[in-house]
């Protein structure tokens, strides 16, 4: 008769090293694509609401813009978003009130900045800016001041296109709005300090 053979301490000892070896190699990607899920989401969703936003006021063509940087238009814009959303914070110029520290954007600049932009917060936590005060790029931070704070994760940025989704500043050629990077980032650069960066991808898949 053949005798059950019970495991040795050490035969347990580093059954459990191994499993934990695995563990502590998988689970770092398992969060990563966790949290790239959620990003995902939340950027989908951030997309889609302020399409909504403007698709009234584009179609109603009461929008005023006709040339790229100009105040006036872009106070026009961001009004419409706002009335749009349900603002719980309305950080005018003060936006640290609104936009926590982190990533800027662009070649060298700090945008947005506290004196040429503007910032509200929704209802869902979210972080709406102006990219500065003469230019229709608009920036949202999908968790509002949580962490990571960086573009191509949680935060993001918009523009207004024609038909074939190329970013004009005419507004009676608006007909949607686009990624103002409207292609995949996946190396490091101005508009993507922390590749990869999913513009398109993770919007339109």
């Amino acid at each position: 008769m053949l005798k059950n053979r019970a495991f040795t301490l050490a035969e347990v000892l580093i059954t459990i090293g191994i499993i934990g070896v695995v563990a502590a190699l998988t689970m770092p990607s398992l969060i990563n694509s966790y949290k790239d899920k959620q990003f995902k989401t939340a950027y989908k969703k951030a997309y889609s609401d302020i399409q909504n936003a403007f698709i009234d006021a584009i179609f109603e063509e009461s929008l005023t813009r006709n040339q790229q940087f100009a105040v006036e238009p872009t106070k026009q814009e961001f009004g419409i978003m706002k009335e749009k959303f349900i603002v719980v914070t309305d950080c005018g110029n003060q936006i640290s009130t609104c936009w926590g520290e982190g990533e800027t954007i662009g070649s060298g600049s700090s945008y947005p900045t506290s004196e040429q932009s503007s910032c509200f917060i929704d209802t869902s936590g979210r972080s709406w800016c102006t990219y500065f005060d003469a230019e229709n790029i608009f920036l949202v931070d999908t968790n509002g001041l949580k962490l990571p704070n960086k573009f191509g994760k949680d935060r993001w940025y918009f523009v207004l296109a024609d038909e074939k989704g190329n970013r004009v500043n005419i507004a009676s050629n608006y007909k949607k709005v686009v990624p103002f990077i409207n292609t995949d980032q996946q190396a490091k650069g101005d508009w993507c300090h922390y590749p990869p960066c999913n513009f398109k991808s993770w919007l339109y898949q």
